[in-house]
């Protein structure tokens, strides 16, 4: 089924129907969209099965594609659910699923090889050998990570792949697929979803000293929201292949707005025409969400961070002028409406009473003075959260209606046929019905134009219609069945008409048998130490994809799982979860694997006894006790301003404290003293010591 015969597809959120459909109305090519489990964001609301049986017919039925998230990590016991998910969208026509976990990959490559797939950001694709893994993998496309500048996302563009990157939404402060911060500090592994948004909180920096250091504001590690609408030509130019917007959390009206407003980019750039944001739009687009806007990562500069808060700024309308009798009197620059949310410092609410002269009122213009009910006393600045008559506005969009040209052919007693064309696809219906011959009044074109414009029930619109008749009679209520059933039997055509294109994956198949593991392993700084050798650990954060001379090598990341060496060990940032992972791992040549730091005693014990029941073979995977962990590896340095040179510095919550080291080209937080509690015999336990 043909889907977008634009050069470049706008790929939007949905967290649930509404947001589908907003998308979808508002200009979208594709929407992509989570299951009720194994989504990296599990607290959206998600679709469950009926909905999404009905989300992917009414996607495709207008032209748009449906993607599914199934972009977590999988421990054994979770495995087999996933693939009866996975089972489930292929099933229903989904169009593609975005994916994190190589064992879950390896699966499906096996027995759905023309199921397409996308290597989620969650992958940690961030370097050339990345994507060109990704290709040779059997990736349809790749989402490179939120930290790609535009030099790095031109070279990703001529790799034969298609590349997606996001253009609008909130930023991950750390790579994404390698953050632990919030598994480590909250038991939700973002890994899974569950993100904790630990990087939004309050943190305080200290010298070695113990010194704590002045800083502009508490939020250190929150970033501002990724903005790229006016770098969309530039993008364009280098090839990419689909713009995503950040947003499976958000509301309709955000969905509606900021697909709007990139639909309009992208096509007045395709169409030879400059677009430039008025003062109108950024207004109601600031108003809707967001935490100021930045593109400092699309070229390589550092002013992410600095914000006072790490919610919704909204836009400034007022100051407060005093506070009397439980009421909050502001001299609004902007207009303020019954129902708006405002925030005024810490303080915020919903104005669902509004006054003016001591009346309650609907509405209070700019340049006057409004009163609002408060429980507290405030302050100072004045901003708009929520702008209820542009959600109204944005949330009563009209259904989005496809082109359709028919031609009806009626004849005296003859099968009634009808021939239906929206966009490519072409369809002929032939009625059971028999059309009569007139003995007084013939039907004539305006009769049959008149019944079959009757669309307003359906997605269509007329774009075009002829009428062949002659001297033929039918009753009225037999051109109108005609026309339900040509249309319900167009849709299925066009539903029926989606098609799979099989991918198979160039990858070596190098298993090598083990007969001795070592009892313990040993990593100081970036050599692991296993009996008499020594394995260079390639960098986990590679952007130049440099990889490690020699004969031992540990690989960190997706880019190099495809490097060939005599012995190597997979890194625990690889994200091994399960034993089909585990499993795909070892027929790359690995020899040994060191498993997600994520997993639990239960969840190695069941990996192992699932591995050895299928594949007949003794192992002992690499856990990680002891030692040092990386929680966040930071491309922008949000202290960078702070630190001086020499001086080494850590962070601290509210009862935890993270050391922080500049390790190459990133800066990265650490958890010292990690521990995981292991006591299994059949496994290998590694010691990591960062200096």
């Amino acid at each position: 089924m043909h889907r977008n015969n634009r050069n470049v597809e706008l790929l939007s959120p949905a967290g649930n129907f509404d947001c589908l459909k907003a998308a979808v109305n508002n200009g979208a090519d594709a929407v992509y969209l989570g299951g009720k489990n194994f989504s990296a964001r599990a607290f959206a609301n998600n679709f469950g099965e009926e909905e999404l049986i009905e989300a992917v017919k009414y996607a495709h039925l207008h032209n748009v594609r449906i993607f599914v998230t199934l972009n977590t990590l999988l421990t054994e016991k979770e495995f087999n659910n996933a693939v009866k998910m996975a089972d489930f969208y292929y099933r229903i026509n989904v169009d593609a699923l975005l994916i994190q976990d190589l064992g879950l990959y390896y699966f499906l490559k096996e027995k759905y090889p023309d199921f397409e797939l996308h290597c989620s950001t969650q992958m940690h694709v961030h370097n050339l050998e990345g994507v060109k893994t990704a290709k040779k993998l059997g990736f349809s496309r790749v989402v490179v990570a939120r930290e790609s500048d535009l030099s790095f996302i031109r070279e990703a563009c001529k790799q034969d792949i298609q590349v997606e990157t996001f253009v609008h939404g909130a930023i991950c402060v750390s790579y994404s697929g390698q953050c632990l911060m919030s598994s480590a500090t909250k038991n939700r592994s973002a890994n899974k979803g569950m993100c904790a948004q630990c990087c939004r909180l309050k943190y305080e920096l200290y010298d070695e000293d113990d010194n704590r250091v002045k800083t502009k504001t508490d939020y250190l590690l929150s970033p501002k929201d990724m903005f790229l609408l006016e770098d969309i030509p530039e993008l364009i130019d280098a090839g990419v292949s689909c713009f995503k917007i950040e947003g499976r959390m958000k509301s309709p009206a955000y969905v509606a707005y900021v697909t709007r407003i990139y639909r309009k980019a992208i096509d007045s750039y395709l169409e030879g025409k400059e677009f430039k944001l008025n003062v109108e739009q950024l207004h109601d687009l600031k108003a809707l969400f967001n935490r100021d806007f930045t593109n400092d990562l699309l070229y390589g500069k550092n002013h992410l961070f600095g914000q006072k808060t790490p919610n919704h700024l909204g836009v400034e309308i007022g100051e407060v002028l005093y506070c009397r009798n439980g009421k909050a009197y502001i001299r609004l620059s902007e207009d303020l409406n019954q129902f708006d949310g405002i925030r005024i410092g810490d303080f915020g609410c919903n104005v669902n009473r509004l006054y003016h002269d001591d009346l309650l009122v609907s509405k209070v213009m700019a340049g006057e003075i409004a009163a609002i009910d408060v429980d507290e006393h405030v302050k100072g600045k004045v901003y708009k959260t929520q702008d209820h008559l542009l959600e109204d506005e944005l949330n009563n969009t009209s259904d989005k209606k496809m082109p359709l040209s028919i031609k009806v052919s009626v004849y005296p007693e003859e099968n009634v046929s009808v021939d239906l064309k929206c966009l490519d696809e072409e369809y002929h219906y032939r009625s059971e019905i028999v059309s009569q011959t007139a003995l007084k009044a013939p039907l004539n074109e305006e009769n049959i134009i008149k019944q079959f414009s009757k669309l307003s029930d359906t997605i269509y619109q007329i774009e075009d219609i002829e009428i062949d008749t002659d001297n033929a009679f039918l009753p009225v209520k037999d051109l109108n069945q005609i026309r339900r059933d040509a249309i319900e039997a167009f849709n299925e055509y066009r539903l029926n008409s989606f098609k799979r294109i099989r991918i198979i994956p160039d990858y070596p198949e190098d298993m090598k048998i083990v007969n001795e593991y070592p009892d313990k392993l040993i990593q100081k700084d970036s050599r692991i130490m296993c009996g008499n050798d020594v394995y260079e650990v390639s960098d986990v954060i590679n952007t130049k994809s440099v990889y490690p001379n020699g004969d031992h090598v540990a690989i960190s990341e997706f880019g190099g799982l495809l490097k060939e060496y005599p012995h190597k060990i997979a890194y625990y940032t690889l994200n091994c979860c399960n034993s089909y992972c585990y499993e795909f791992l070892r027929k790359l040549g690995f020899e040994y694997i060191v498993l997600s730091s994520e997993l639990h005693e239960d969840q190695i014990k069941d990996l192992i006894e699932s591995y050895e029941k299928r594949n007949e073979e003794m192992i002992r995977p690499i856990v990680f006790e002891k030692g040092d962990r990386v929680l966040m590896y930071l491309k922008s340095d949000p202290f960078e301003e702070y630190m001086k040179n020499g001086i080494r510095y850590y962070l601290k919550d509210w009862e935890h404290r993270y050391d922080i080291r500049k390790m190459s080209e990133i800066t990265a937080l650490i958890e010292r003293e990690y521990r995981n509690e292991i006591s299994l015999q059949d496994v290998v336990k590694l010691t990591i010591d960062i200096n």
